[in-house]
Formats: C-alpha cells, sequence, structure tokens
C-alpha cells in the first residue's frame, strides 16, 4: 500500500461550537441593551412617560384638573386613565378598558361612602389594588373623578396609548425577536461555516459512491473531521488497490477462457468433418450392403447424424462463450416459432441424448400444436429442454418421457418432462431450481457427471424470461410409491390464438 499524506490536526470541534454559543450570547446581549437604549431614549425624547410618572405627577394632576371650570378628558396624561361620576355614584364618562372599569368603580364607590366628608373638603382618597394606583377626588363642578395608574412606562401620545402594546412590552417583544433573529442567523452561519469544512468529507462520499477513486481525499481545520477525512482516505486507498487487484484478476480470468474457447473449435471442426464424412459413407452403401448389415449400420448413421449436430452445437456454443468472454453477447430478439416444428427438432435433440445414455424415450408431441405459433426465443428455450432432459436421463432407471402440448385454459404452451428414478426430495422439490442447489444426493448424475445445481435454475431462468413457470413434482401411486420426477415448463402464448395459426 502507498504511503498515506499526513493529515494537519487542526482545532477541536468543542472549540468551533464554543466560539459560536459565545456569538449567540454577545449578539442576546447586544440586543437587550439596544432595546433598552431605545425605552430611555424616548423617554428623554418625551415620547414616552416613565414607569414612576403616574405615582409622581398625581397632586399636580389633581389640582389642575380641579382648577378647570369644565372638565376637559384630554388635558389628562396619558400616564392615568380615568372614570367621571355624579353624585349618586353613575358613570358619566370614562376610558378605562370594561374589564378595568368594574374595579374602578368599587373603588371610587367605596371611597364616596367612606371617605365622603374628606373629599368633599377637597381632600384625595389614594387607593393601591392589584398593582393599580386609584386616586379620588372632587371636581369643581360637584362631580367625581377616578384617576387610574400603573407603575410602568406608557407613551404620551394617546392614539400610541390606545392603539400600540405598553412601551415596556413592546421592548420585551422587540429584545426577544431581535434575541431569536440573532440565533438564527449564527446558526445559518454556523451551519454554512460547518459545511464548508465539511465540504472535503462529502466530495470524497461522492467521488467514492460513483466509483471514482483517482482523487486524493481533501483536508480540514477541525480536527474531528480530519481524523474521518483520514479514515475515508485510508478506505479510499484500500478499496482502490482492492478493485484494481479484482480486475486484473476478472481481466486474467476472461483471457483465459477466450483462449481456451478459441481453442475448443479446431478438435469440433474435426470431430464435425468426421461425422458428416461417416455418415455420408454410410448412407452411400450399396443396398447389398445395408440388407446384409442393415441393423447396424442404421444404428451407425444415427449416431453419426448425432454426433454431428451435437458438434454443431457444440461450435455454436463456443461462438457465444467466445462473445460472452468479451462481453460482446448480445440479447437475442424474440421471433415467432411454429411449434409443431419446435417440438420435432426438440424431439430429435432427445432422442440423441437418450440413445447415447441407452434410455428409451416416449414422446408425444400432441395434435393440439398443428399450426400454433410462439413469440419467443427459439435457441433459449430449446436450451431449456435440454436441461430438463437431461436432468432427467442422468436419474433414470431405463425411460424418460416427453410430452408436448397446448393448455387452452391458462394459454400456456407445454413441455413435461417424467423420467422412473427415484424422485425429487422434498428439499428439491422447494430448492430444485435455485442456483448451485445441489441438495438431493439420491439423484447423482450418470451420463452427464456431476452435478453443480446449474441446469434446472438455468432452464427456470429461460423459462422465466418468457413470462412462464417451471413446476417440479413426483408422479405417485395411489399407495404412495414415488414412480418418478416430473417436471413441466409453461410458456404462456400471448395472442389471439386464431390470428398465430397460420
Amino acid at each position: 500500500m502507498a504511503a498515506l499524506r499526513p493529515f494537519r490536526r487542526g482545532i477541536p470541534l468543542s472549540l468551533v461550537i464554543v466560539r459560536y454559543f459565545a456569538y449567540v450570547i454577545v449578539a442576546v446581549g447586544i440586543v437587550w441593551v439596544l432595546s433598552f437604549l431605545a425605552l430611555s431614549a424616548a423617554m428623554n425624547a418625551g415620547a414616552v412617560y416613565p414607569a414612576s410618572y403616574g405615582a409622581g405627577h398625581v397632586d399636580e394632576t389633581v389640582e389642575a384638573l380641579r382648577s378647570e371650570r369644565d372638565f376637559d378628558p384630554e388635558s389628562i396624561p396619558t400616564a392615568y386613565r380615568y372614570v367621571r361620576l355624579d353624585d349618586a355614584g353613575a358613570v358619566l364618562e370614562s376610558d378605562l378598558p370594561a374589564d378595568e372599569l368594574e374595579s374602578a368603580l368599587d373603588v371610587a364607590r367605596s371611597s364616596l361612602e367612606g371617605d365622603r366628608g374628606e373629599i368633599e373638603r377637597g381632600s384625595a382618597a389614594v387607593i393601591g389594588q392589584n398593582g393599580v394606583t386609584y386616586t379620588v377626588f372632587e371636581l369643581s363642578d360637584s362631580t367625581v373623578c377616578l384617576l387610574a395608574s400603573e407603575f410602568m412606562p406608557q407613551f404620551v401620545s394617546r392614539t400610541f396609548r390606545d392603539t400600540l402594546p405598553n412601551p415596556q412590552n413592546l421592548m420585551l417583544v422587540a429584545a426577544c425577536a431581535g434575541s431569536i433573529a440573532s440565533v438564527l442567523l449564527i446558526s445559518h452561519r454556523a451551519s454554512r461555516t460547518i459545511a464548508r469544512k465539511m465540504a472535503p468529507l462529502t466530495d470524497a462520499a461522492d467521488r467514492i459512491a460513483q466509483e471514482d477513486l483517482a482523487f486524493t481525499v481533501g483536508s480540514s481545520n477541525v480536527r474531528q473531521i480530519n481524523d474521518v477525512l483520514e479514515a475515508m482516505e485510508r478506505m479510499r486507498s484500500s478499496l482502490e488497490e482492492s478493485l484494481e487487484a479484482h480486475w486484473r484478476a476478472e481481466q486474467a480470468q476472461r483471457n483465459q477462457v477466450a483462449a481456451l474457447a478459441h481453442d475448443l473449435k479446431t478438435p469440433l471442426t474435426v470431430v464435425r468433418a468426421n461425422a458428416d464424412y461417416v455418415a455420408e459413407e454410410i448412407e452411400g452403401m450399396s443396398a447389398l450392403k445395408r440388407a446384409a448389415d442393415a441393423g447396424g449400420s442404421e444404428d451407425i448413421s444415427a449416431a453419426a447424424r448425432d454426433a454431428a449436430a451435437a458438434a454443431k452445437r457444440l461450435d455454436d456454443y463456443v461462438r457465444l462463450l467466445i462473445e460472452a468472454s468479451h462481453g460482446e453477447a448480445a440479447i437475442r430478439a424474440c421471433a415467432f416459432v411454429r411449434l409443431d416444428e419446435f417440438a420435432g427438432e426438440l424431439e430429435r435433440e432427445v432422442r440423441a441424448l437418450a440413445r447415447a445414455a441407452g434410455v428409451a424415450l416416449e414422446v408425444d408431441r400432441g395434435s393440439s400444436l398443428a399450426g400454433m405459433r410462439l413469440q419467443a426465443d427459439r435457441d433459449a428455450l430449446g436450451r431449456a429442454v435440454a436441461n430438463v432432459v437431461a436432468n432427467a436421463v442422468d436419474h433414470a432407471r431405463g425411460r424418460i418421457g416427453l410430452v408436448f402440448g397446448y393448455d387452452a385454459e391458462g394459454g400456456f404452451f407445454t413441455v413435461r418432462v417424467d423420467d422412473d428414478g427415484p424422485g425429487f426430495s422434498p428439499d428439491a422439490l422447494e430448492h430444485g431450481c435455485e442456483r448451485f442447489f445441489c441438495g438431493d444426493s439420491s439423484r447423482t448424475g450418470a451420463l452427464m457427471g456431476e452435478h453443480y445445481g446449474i441446469g434446472l435454475s438455468a432452464a427456470s431462468d429461460a423459462v422465466i424470461a418468457h413470462g412462464g413457470m417451471i413446476e417440479l413434482s413426483n408422479r405417485v401411486e395411489e399407495s404412495g410409491r414415488i414412480l418418478g420426477a416430473r417436471v413441466v415448463l409453461r410458456i404462456p402464448i400471448f395472442g389471439d390464438q386464431a390470428s398465430l395459426r397460420r
């Protein structure tokens, strides 16, 4: 492994977090100080009465109101709210809110009943209740006035007082809003800063996800992020070396397969040429010779034809193997296949396999396939049936059956393969079509050699690719004795069969 570059340590992440906490504290403090200064400036400018104005100026306000010949509410400072009553205690006018008026009337009427003499002699009754100071006194027109004041700053403007919250509440709202805005702004700033510091980490993760390993992981000025980046650099370097080693091994394997497949073509060509020659020579024998040794010559001729056909198929398979080893094997397009002709081709291939294994073959091509067509990959389906038949031949005791048919109810082209062997085990019935399943020890190969759990799986893949299914079962007598295994391939026939029978 190549030496990795050292990462600088950087500052601790905790210090970055503490720094932004300090920014928040300072910003919130500044907001609250500015809010207090704004309120003080308003008081100094005469726009707001101080909180102590009501209690400190009540005497001069009372005297000013008593000296007026006609009561003028506009002359009352906005630090007070008032209610004016007649001798009987009825309300003449007021600017108190409805929820405060009842408390003020109770205080005024209580004062009239208890301190009426003092009020008539020019004294004022001062009563504190629920944080509000009430002042009750008599005016020059013999009506009674009550002034209510709270220990809070208040706008000098009557319009502002009646439409806006109390200046102190406004200050609190402004300070809270400013604090929240400060926190949000600093949080946004912190998130952008942290995201920028973590940018090398994000970039490295994206590059690795795209399988682009030809880069060097960046660094940050934060210690903990650098630790992660250093680990990611080690992972990137190890992954790059591993992938390169895997690619070299795969390339070597591909070259080896291509070379082997190419070398196989030479002996296959010799086998095919000699098999064709033997078949032609036997078929050209004189009628007398054929009559003298009819049985043997016919067998030799059939074997030669089978060998030639098998050699041709092997030649095709080798060509596909060469293409696949170079990554050039194309997906074959589906085409219409006449089912009766297709069944005949499959029968000939199966008979050759059965004859080579010395197994009796019974074939039923059925009459329902005449004129019907199926859109399929002929070679893929042919190999699927060949794999199933090869599996049956290997496990048969002496006989196999091949039945072609059409399931009108489901619209399936069916191929049924039976054998008289030991049948499938319960595990094989459930997992027999899974790749590399070799759990059935009773079904060991005879003709085809050792099994690797690929034949039925490959057949199943081909059938499923055509939208069909493969079914595994055992043929059982009424007594429960297993007569052998059964495999059924069902391939759907799409479209109107009336239009396909042509």
